[in-house]
């Protein structure tokens, strides 16, 4: 697993808007606004994740705890290309979606 901070993410997001980025926080909270392009994965919901086990995911939820949990989860599962965006959604600086 790598640590990364929203900064770095804008930097990766400004090369490929196309990366695995799950945003683990509720529907709700997913809705009223969201880094574009990304996927709403509730955090309860992780038992389910069964994407093929090469490729690179990012994770981010409001404040970097629960990214971090599922990184741990999903590396004890095989996954070797995990990426935790540490300061969650809190301190993203760039646009955001909404769909409420």
């Amino acid at each position: 697993m790598i640590n990364i901070t929203t900064n770095q993410l804008a930097e990766i997001l400004a090369k490929d808007s196309t990366i695995n980025l799950y945003d683990l926080r509720t529907p709700i909270e997913f809705l009223s606004g969201h880094i574009p392009d990304s996927h709403n994965l509730p955090f309860e919901e992780l038992k389910y994740f069964n994407d093929p086990k090469n490729e690179t995911y990012y994770f981010i939820c409001r404040s970097g705890d629960l990214s971090y949990y599922a990184c741990q989860t999903l590396k004890s599962k095989g996954y070797k290309h995990l990426i935790n965006i540490n300061d969650g959604i809190l301190n993203w600086k760039g646009k955001i979606q909404s769909l409420t």
